[in-house]
C-alpha cells in the first residue's frame, strides 16, 4: 500500500477514471478510494463528466415524465417504451464514449455534457 488506496493498487488516473462509469458504486469507489488519496487530473476529468452524466440522466429520465405528469399530459407516454427506449439508448451511447476514453487514458469529452462539466464540477 504505498500509493494511498486501501487496495494497494498503483494507479495513474486510469483506474478511477474507469471505475466511475458504473454509476453509483463504482463512482463512489472511484472517488473515495482512488481520487481522494491521489488526486490526477485523468481520474478528475472523468468524475466531472460522470457525475454530469448522471444527473442529466436522471433529470431527464424520471424528471420530465413527473413534470410531463403534473401539468396534465399523460404520464404513460413518457414512461412507457416511446420515451424511455430513446433516453436509455442516448444516454448508453454517450456512456460508451466516455468509457471508451477512460479505458484508453484520454481526456476526451463526452459530447454535450464532457465540456460543461469541467466548468460546472471544477471543484473536483
Amino acid at each position: 500500500m504505498n500509493r494511498g488506496n486501501p487496495f494497494g493498487i498503483q494507479d495513474d488516473g486510469k483506474t478511477a477514471g474507469m471505475l466511475s462509469y458504473f454509476f453509483v458504486l463504482g463512482w463512489s469507489m472511484a472517488f473515495f478510494a482512488f481520487h481522494k488519496n491521489e488526486k490526477t487530473s485523468l481520474s478528475s476529468y472523468h468524475l466531472r463528466q460522470t457525475l454530469l452524466l448522471y444527473i442529466s440522466y436522471i433529470v431527464v429520465r424520471y424528471g420530465l415524465a413527473f413534470v410531463f405528469g403534473a401539468v396534465g399530459l399523460p404520464t404513460n407516454l413518457f414512461s412507457s417504451y416511446y420515451f424511455a427506449v430513446p433516453v436509455n439508448s442516448g444516454f448508453i451511447a454517450l456512456w460508451i464514449i466516455g468509457l471508451d476514453g477512460a479505458i484508453n487514458g484520454e481526456e476526451k469529452p463526452i459530447p454535450i455534457f464532457g465540456e460543461q462539466a469541467q466548468i460546472m464540477f471544477a471543484t473536483i
